[in-house]
């Protein structure tokens, strides 16, 4: 196809186009400069708890807790880091909270996003879920449970394989699931499946898919308030029934979590999950796998990340699956009553463990202020690892690390060195075979702001490559094929083509594609 473009039009049309339009636009991209790193949410308010989900055409959703009243917000970002919504992040719920629990964001493969969370039906306290669809609009609304005497907190989501999606969240001293259609948001039960065991207490940690349209769910499980913690899995199917033992399976058995510790953990891909924490006498990192059927795979209390349980503190595990289909744990390391500190990581093959008895060096063990949030990701054909090094109390810098399945590192980046602290880190696989990353901080934990960043399976932060502004094809030039895609699309709401982000494909949207032109 050859487009001839007169040269009064391509002037006219570039004259659409003012420098302030074409600046927001290239600036709303992932930043290729540590020392400025794509700023997500940034009020006068505390702006926490970034969740991400994936979204069309390799972007994101992105949710976060916003406002005085720490307000339920939801934004979806473009593969390159851009708004792919206008008048971003929308408002899921507006909450007068003074304090924040955790919530849930999760999407379908058709685009649409959900979230979960606690908030006031009225005036009585209640879990609610909302859909969006991709164009950023609500699809329904619904209360997963409400009550004006019960104790209600800490919803989480998922989509099951069905496509239905699940939401838990805690009640007393129970867990109670309910499976929700996704296109009309009508609850699947008349009553919603307890989670409860007679003298103890099971509070849910996390929420994954199974297969044939179940769901595994997690609970931390104790009897007294001071005592043992440990953690349950439960299988809820789609129709309700819950095959595994009634008060769940024992993940471990041996030691206690931390005290408010409530571990995520992964699916194994064929049914069951993988499971990852921290006890907290000693200070030990161990990971666990539990079949489709409910039978734990690594001995009854899982297999520690090392064989050293001395002379090392190993906290906060995070697990991911490489494309090997090994699994793959990073963790915080401190030499205890000390100011060492160091991040390290294991391989799992089959429960084996494969980089030695006590794993390899992410970032060697160092006199450092701390450093901490070690998280895991995939990038390429191997793995990375997120972690903040702190020089002091109110100043982190965020790097990253890939290894090869060996546990070779391959590069070592700085991620983000930009005044201030950063911390509740979330990552998740990006377009390219990258990585992306979100987390709030700033210069005071009273006024933290979201942040974003992408780093490339070579190490290299910012967009892909190929993510050229005004790329529409993929072929990584600007040329007639995207002219034609815009042509195409006009007036068509919001998509790849909607290079402005107002919402629409239109006029602005080809000045911005002119502008960008790989022949200019």
């Amino acid at each position: 196809m050859h487009l001839t473009i007169a040269p009064a039009l391509f002037a006219a049309f570039i004259l659409l186009a003012s420098p302030t339009t074409l600046m927001r636009s290239a600036a709303a991209q992932y930043s290729s400069d540590p020392a400025t790193p794509l700023v997500l949410l940034a009020t006068k308010s505390d702006d926490v708890q970034p969740k991400l989900a994936p979204a069309p055409e390799g972007g994101h959703f992105v949710s976060m807790l916003s406002g005085s009243g720490y307000d339920v917000v939801l934004s979806r970002l473009n593969a390159d880091g851009s708004a792919a919504w206008t008048s971003q992040p929308r408002l899921v719920e507006d909450r007068a909270l003074s304090s924040t629990t955790d919530y849930g964001l999760a999407s379908d493969a058709a685009g649409n996003a959900y979230v979960a969370f606690d908030a006031l039906n009225g005036t009585t306290p209640a879990i609610k879920l909302v859909c969006f669809s991709a164009d950023g609009s609500v699809r329904w609304r619904a209360v997963v449970a409400e009550s004006a005497s019960a104790y209600l907190a800490v919803a989480r989501v998922t989509v099951a394989s069905d496509g239905a999606v699940w939401v838990v969240h805690i009640q007393d001293s129970s867990s109670r699931v309910q499976r929700f259609d996704p296109a009309t948001g009508v609850a699947s039960f008349a009553t919603s499946v307890s989670l409860a065991e007679t003298g103890a207490t099971q509070f849910s940690a996390d929420i994954q898919p199974s297969v044939d349209g179940a769901v595994i769910v997690s609970c931390v499980r104790y009897v007294t308030f001071s005592g043992a913690k440990i953690l349950r899995a439960h299988r809820v199917n789609a129709d309700g029934t819950r095959p595994w033992a009634t008060t769940g399976t024992s993940v471990f058995t041996t030691g206690s979590l931390q005290f408010g510790n409530f571990p995520s953990f992964i699916s194994d891909g064929s049914g069951g999950a993988y499971f990852s924490w921290y006890t907290s006498s000693p200070l030990q990192c161990s990971v666990q796998r539990v079949n489709a059927a409910g039978a734990v795979q690594y001995g009854a209390s899982g297999i520690a990340v090392t064989t050293t349980t001395t002379s090392a503190s190993r906290v906060s595990p995070s697990i991911t699956l490489g494309a090997d289909g090994r699994l793959y744990a990073f963790w915080s390391q401190n030499t205890p009553n000390t100011s060492i500190y160091g991040v390290f990581g294991q391989c799992f093959a089959k429960g084996v463990r494969q980089w030695g008895a006590n794993g390899v060096a992410v970032e060697p063990l160092a006199t450092v202020y701390s450093r901490s949030f070690a998280t895991a990701a995939r990038t390429g054909d191997g793995v990375a690892c997120f972690f903040t090094d702190s020089s002091s109390a109110v100043q982190d810098k965020l790097e990253c690390v890939g290894l090869s399945s060996a546990g070779v590192e391959l590069w070592h980046s700085d991620v983000a060195t930009n005044v201030g602290v950063k911390y509740r880190l979330s990552s998740m696989q990006a377009a390219d075979n990258g990585a992306m990353i979100t987390w709030q901080g700033g210069t005071s934990t009273g006024a933290s702001d979201v942040f974003a960043a992408r780093i490339g399976a070579d190490g290299v932060v910012g967009p892909s490559a190929e993510s050229v502004f005004g790329d529409l094809d993929g072929d990584g030039i600007v040329s007639a094929p995207d002219l034609s895609i815009i042509l195409s699309t006009w007036g068509a709401a919001g998509g790849a083509a909607d290079l402005d982000g107002d919402g629409t494909v239109g006029a602005a949207d080809l000045a911005l594609l002119l502008g960008a032109w790989s022949a200019m």
